[in-house]
């Protein structure tokens, strides 16, 4: 009788368990900002004053007083916001410079928008290894 008992219980805390338990669908990533690896960043006069630039951040190095992020910059030319972040979700863009390094104020200093996320593959991976 305490087994069957012992047994009810346990299957209803499990199934409980399931009912209540978080699914990856329930879960908001957060939002990628400039820093964040996998992020495409759209800013003004990066390398044309006045122009677009479209970077994807590679990764990033902290020292005590400055942050220095490591980008590859495609070779597109993005007229707008909404235009760099349908371009950042292109499979194949073109790349113009594969690795660059600059301390974060060049990128959020100018005006710069966040426009798309995806994670890095292994190869964007290794650019800066």
């Amino acid at each position: 009788m305490q087994i069957r008992r012992f047994s009810w219980i346990l299957a209803l805390l499990i199934g409980g368990l399931s009912l209540s338990g978080c699914t990856s669908d329930e879960i908001t990533p957060p939002e990628p900002e400039v820093e964040t690896p996998g992020s495409f960043v759209a800013v003004e006069g990066y390398e044309v004053p006045g122009k677009l630039s479209l970077l994807r951040m590679i990764d990033r190095l902290d020292f005590e007083f400055e942050t220095l992020l490591f980008c590859s910059i495609y070779d597109v030319n993005p007229a707008t916001w909404d235009e760099a972040r349908e371009l950042a979700k292109g499979p194949d863009l073109p790349l113009r410079q594969e690795i660059d390094a600059q301390p974060s104020g060049a990128i959020t200093q100018s005006p710069h928008q966040v426009v798309w996320f995806r994670t890095l593959t292994e190869e964007e991976q290794g650019r800066v290894k």
